[in-house]
């Protein structure tokens, strides 16, 4: 498997703390997006060594299974000197003034931003040309977000995605007689099925569904950013983060045995991961691609499967943003070509394909990578279908700033708190803005 548990610590830190669309232009080059990956510039035989950093913490051992083992295989003349990134001791601000190395830093989106701030980035859009790399063969909003980000121009390639879809426990809904979800519904349909699933069978107590609350702010289907580059203040005082509110959290969370569930399992607080895995209260729960490659063993104890997210009736087909991972090349890299040639080959039909039969999410668009994924998976008999059925929202827009200061919690520390009726959701809205306001300006100073 391409993926192992060992080797996704970071991945499932990202699971319990993320708890953290639109149309695309032509790439560098035009094509049909299949033959560009297999074509491009000649690099030299000379050896050559590359300096590679995981924003992500992924240890040596995790690196090597996912990209190292099979980049000494593709290119037997590459030196791979691989730095971790340790809390503490290799963080970039403790890294990157001792003037060591690094030719090529990859991470999340939400964690890309925090590069800019070291000067790191360049623009690899000459280098995608003479690489004869088509831009058209990603997913259209994964290079978006990059040109947001970048001012128009391209920092790095998405070489993995990933987004929301509902797991749900097929036996709950079987204990209570009631028909398993389907890819395509709204959210008024999904509550209309979830309250079906409030129910208490004497020896234990179930609810229908509760949202992972990080990822319905940060993946919103909106295309909603926390912080607004333009203005620099929060966005929380847009319309729409009460429609999410309402539809996508308080409709579920005002049934009593909601609340109960709440009670008993989580002290109060929202019912989450552990709920729907360990404490088996929860019947339907929002959750990426990567849990079943982070905790197979948990997820082989349940009778489970997936169905795509909900979407909004006005905006049908249109699912939660997706939240990829991005390589670049830095701007202290000497040996370029040679940079670019290795996350050409981590992007192409060749390394996607083995990546999407692991359970893995390709960033291309091309829907033959898309259909083979988890083929080699131990969950390959899963509707994996569901991560790709609805379009992506766009990525909400994204700066240095979102680096520096974190306000998700001014957000979705109020939610409970609404629930129970201990606030409105209208003050508890102003109060999450002037919240953020106050730390983006103390974080701007």
């Amino acid at each position: 498997m391409f993926q192992t548990k060992k080797m996704t610590a970071g991945a499932l830190v990202s699971l319990m703390l993320l708890a953290a669309g639109c149309g695309g232009q032509s790439g560098a080059s035009e094509g049909d997006g299949k033959a560009a990956a297999d074509t491009g510039t000649k690099v030299t035989d000379k050896p050559v060594e590359l300096v590679f950093y995981s924003l992500p913490r992924d240890s040596e051992d995790s690196f090597n299974q996912r990209f190292g083992n099979d980049l000494k295989k593709k290119f037997p003349n590459l030196t791979i000197k691989y730095v971790e990134r340790i809390a503490g001791q290799t963080d970039l601000d403790q890294y990157v003034p001792t003037g060591q190395q690094i030719d090529i830093i990859w991470g999340s989106i939400g964690q890309w931003p925090s590069i800019l701030g070291y000067q790191l980035q360049t623009d690899m859009t000459d280098l995608i040309k003479k690489a004869n790399i088509d831009l058209s063969q990603f997913e259209p909003s994964l290079i978006e977000a990059m040109k947001q980000l970048s001012g128009g121009k391209i920092y790095g390639l998405p070489i993995q995605n990933s987004t929301k879809a509902i797991y749900y426990n097929k036996d709950i809904f079987d204990k209570f007689g009631v028909s398993y979800p389907k890819d395509g519904m709204t959210w008024s349909e999904l509550y209309e099925l979830a309250k079906k699933l409030n129910r208490d069978s004497g020896d234990n107590i179930y609810t229908g569904f509760s949202p992972s609350e990080n990822h319905m702010v940060l993946m919103n289907e909106f295309g909603l950013g926390l912080i607004d580059p333009k203005t620099g203040k929060s966005t929380y005082g847009d319309p729409k983060w009460k429609t999410i509110i309402e539809n996508e959290f308080l409709q579920f969370a005002k049934e009593p045995n909601y609340l109960a569930v709440s009670d008993k399992f989580r002290k109060g607080g929202i019912p989450n991961l552990n709920t729907f895995m360990k404490d088996q209260a929860l019947a339907m729960y929002p959750e990426t691609q990567l849990l079943p490659l982070v905790l197979p063993d948990e997820m082989s104890k349940l009778n489970w499967d997936v169905v795509a997210m909900p979407t909004y009736e006005e905006q049908k087909g249109v699912g939660y943003q997706s939240y990829p991972d991005y390589m670049s090349i830095t701007s202290m890299c000497k040996e370029k070509d040679m940079a670019m040639e290795v996350i050409k080959y981590i992007t192409s039909r060749e390394f996607q394909t083995k990546l999407s039969k692991s359970g893995n999410m390709t960033s291309l668009k091309d829907p033959e990578i898309q259909k083979v994924m988890g083929q080699e998976s131990k969950f390959k008999d899963k509707n994996y279908g569901a991560f790709f059925y609805n379009k992506f929202a766009p990525i909400g827009p994204k700066s240095e700033l979102d680096s520096k200061v974190s306000v998700l919690g001014d957000l979705t520390g109020k939610l409970m708190g609404i629930a129970r009726g201990n606030t409105d959701i209208n003050t508890a809205l102003r109060e999450a803005q002037e919240s953020a306001d106050k730390k983006i300006e103390e974080a701007k100073r």
